[in-house]
């Protein structure tokens, strides 16, 4: 079975390659286009005390969109990024070539959403205008794929006296004996999610006491209040434990290093715009970036549909009201309903929402058996939209020879037999 879903996997990615190459290219007379690619990268650069830039050009490609093969017991994969910098006269710069590889135990781990190959490539360059060039690939299937050049501006102007914010992990780790913070990676996009993630302000100017913030998250006001968190310290990029860290680099100049916490915790999908000021100090700068939901359920991506899906919870009745209402009016009447069962009413980020809906990609992908229909609206899936997945699974056969199978639950008990009549994997409730 790993083998075959293998080859798929890696039909499907050379096929991806070339979907992306003939559709993915940018439109030159209209507005700038970014590829929806499962590769996220950003480029930060940083000033070095020899007068240059420290430019880390960091990536996260999930395990899921990767091909595996299976070697010794363990499951294999590797990916290839080649970076070229030009200068603005289209001469090469520097050309490096870095291989990220991994190695799983189980075959279960190469489809997991929530793991990644996180890596980076450094490189030191003096201030000017540049051109960034990238070129991906599979390391255990054919074709690669050239990303959208980026321009990248180096200036040694004191004028510059806030660098690009940073998102990292609020929690702190040790990192070779140094403190650090994990880099969410995440292409420079504020992460939809539970975890908390702080964000870093780094001011040249390290006599500045403090900053005024302002954030705007479609169109609306989120935060506006003075930080003075800051730690002054020459800080970098590293890999730390198979992730990207921030931590400190003395080959880099001191920075005011300003802290706002819970960054992500009152914002909602969509744009964000963060104002950077401090009259005393000349400060006036604006950042633009995303709030991204990169795990987001297929279920819960179309609200028509995702309201239809709560008729496995609620009755016919109460899904036709909400479905009677205005379809422009569909995201906030999935909001008001979910906003109930909570359990985090201060975050915008629902566990049990996004938990309800997991539960129903996980059951159409799963319990569809040989026939292909909605898995969702089968007796297992049904079971487990409601109730999750059982602490325990027992497989066994009637004296019709039909396969059985039973689900346990501990918390509440509760036990649910199903038989397979045809052999066809659409196994049907005997039990309750």
């Amino acid at each position: 079975m790993p083998l075959k879903n293998n080859k798929v996997k890696k039909f499907l990615f050379s096929c991806f390659l070339l979907s992306v190459s003939i559709f993915g290219q940018p439109n030159h007379k209209g507005p700038s286009f970014r590829t929806n690619l499962p590769f996220e990268s950003e480029t930060i650069s940083i000033p070095r005390i020899d007068g240059e830039f420290s430019v880390y050009f960091t990536y996260r490609m999930p395990y899921k969109f990767l091909v595996f093969e299976r070697e010794d017991h363990k499951y294999n994969a590797g990916f290839r990024v080649i970076v070229e910098i030009s200068d603005d006269n289209s001469n090469l710069i520097v050309r490096d070539i870095k291989d990220s590889k991994v190695s799983v135990n189980n075959f279960e781990s190469t489809n997991d959403k929530t793991l990644s190959i996180q890596d980076y490539l450094m490189f030191k360059l003096k201030s000017g205008e540049y051109k960034i060039d990238v070129q991906i690939s599979d390391l255990n299937s054919t074709g690669e794929l050239p990303l959208k050049p980026e321009k990248l501006n180096l200036s040694e102007k004191e004028d510059k006296k806030v660098e690009n914010p940073l998102i990292i992990k609020a929690q702190e780790i040790n990192c070779s004996d140094r403190k650090a913070f994990l880099l969410a990676n995440s292409g420079g996009s504020i992460p939809f999610s539970n975890e908390v993630f702080n964000l870093v302000i780094p001011v040249r100017d390290t006599s500045v006491k403090n900053l005024t913030i302002k954030i705007e998250n479609n169109d609306e006001n989120i935060f506006s209040g003075v930080i003075d968190e800051s730690y002054i310290i020459p800080i970098g990029i590293t890999i730390c434990e198979n992730n990207l860290a921030v931590t400190s680099d003395s080959a880099n100049i001191l920075f005011r290093n300003f802290v706002l916490r819970d960054v992500n915790a009152k914002l909602t999908e969509g744009k964000v715009v963060l104002d950077v000021s401090n009259e005393e100090n000349e400060i006036d700068k604006e950042y633009e970036s995303q709030v991204v939901w990169f795990n987001k359920p297929f279920s819960f991506r179309d609200p028509e549909k995702a309201i239809e899906f709560l008729s496995y919870i609620e009755s016919d009745s109460v899904v036709s009201s909400m479905l009677d209402e205005d379809e422009s009016d569909y995201p906030k009447i999935l909001h008001d309903f979910w906003r109930k069962f909570d359990p985090t009413p201060e975050t915008a980020y629902n566990e049990i929402m996004f938990e309800y809906y997991s539960r129903i990609d996980y059951a159409m992908r799963e319990f569809r058996g040989i026939s292909k229909d909605d898995g969702a609206k089968t007796d297992r899936g049904m079971i487990y939209i409601r109730f999750g997945k059982p602490d325990k699974i027992m497989r066994a056969s009637n004296p019709e020879g039909q396969v059985i199978e039973i689900w346990s639950y501990f918390n509440p008990e509760k036990k649910f037999s199903f038989v397979d009549k045809k052999g066809t994997g659409n196994f049907t409730l005997i039990e309750e």
